[in-house]
């Protein structure tokens, strides 16, 4: 496999709201590497740097200091086309959608602003990641808020994928959903996978939902890459301390 995303000794700092304010160092010198196809999970409680360097992948937040490569290119240097080949699904799915538009627009918004497709092809993409992801054309005409939880996730997952990004990054995806609906998320995500041939950094405090979706495992503490290996190593074998702590934190039913 060949390496798809690449972070390079990133730092990122938050300055505070005045200038006495001292500034906190939210990322602090992490490194790794992501392959294409597989699923990279970054762990760790919150406030540990997670979705800050999800957000400098984005370009949501610039780093203080480091490299993000994709294919080996600087995200900088890739202009228009990177986000077509980057992604990424939020925590809260009501939050990240617009209440003001129906779905139908939701969805094409991307293609419009990405693409210079034909509305007849827009259509065709639009009823395409529909199937994709589960959902019936009949709710191109509602709101967000006529949705549950679950179902306006798969909205959101639907919006991310409409340009067929080669990256998915999913910050805390399923953490606030009911069990049995993380299930299905989790399960979606896994078909999605292999079905458009994603390449995924999971984002998660929850070690149960990264046991079964992850191949890699980067913990994260204090803004630091503390511990990395494939998912089976670091359950059976962890190294660091607080990576037993968080696995010890795992509930376990136990037969009686």
């Amino acid at each position: 496999m060949s390496v798809l995303l690449e972070i390079k000794n990133l730092s990122i700092e938050y300055k505070g709201i005045s200038k006495s304010d001292s500034s906190i160092l939210a990322v602090d010198d992490v490194s790794f590497y992501i392959q294409k196809g597989e699923i990279y999970a970054l762990a760790g409680e919150s406030g540990c740097g997670k979705s800050s360097t999800a957000k400098a992948i984005t370009k949501l937040v610039p780093p203080k200091s480091g490299e993000i490569l994709y294919n080996g290119e600087s995200i900088y240097n890739m202009g228009q086309i990177y986000p077509q080949k980057v992604q990424m699904v939020f925590q809260n799915p009501y939050s990240s959608l617009n209440p003001k538009m129906k779905i139908k627009d939701i969805l094409k918004e991307p293609l419009d602003i990405n693409t210079k497709l034909k509305k007849s092809e827009k259509e065709e993409k639009i009823e395409e990641i529909l199937a994709d992801t589960g959902l019936q054309t009949s709710c191109l005409n509602l709101y967000p808020h006529e949705f549950s939880g679950g179902q306006r996730q798969r909205i959101a997952i639907a919006r991310a994928l409409i340009l067929h990004p080669e990256l998915l990054i999913a910050d805390e995806p399923v953490s606030a959903l009911d069990a049995s609906i993380q299930a299905q998320i989790l399960n979606l995500l896994k078909d999605l996978k292999f079905k458009r041939d994603l390449t995924i950094l999971f984002i998660s405090h929850d070690m149960n939902v990264i046991k079964f979706l992850a191949d890699k495992i980067g913990i994260m503490h204090n803004g630091k890459l503390i511990e990395e290996n494939y998912a089976g190593t670091v359950f059976r074998y962890p190294k660091e301390e607080y990576t037993k702590t968080l696995l010890n934190a795992v509930p376990v039913l136990k037969d009686y």
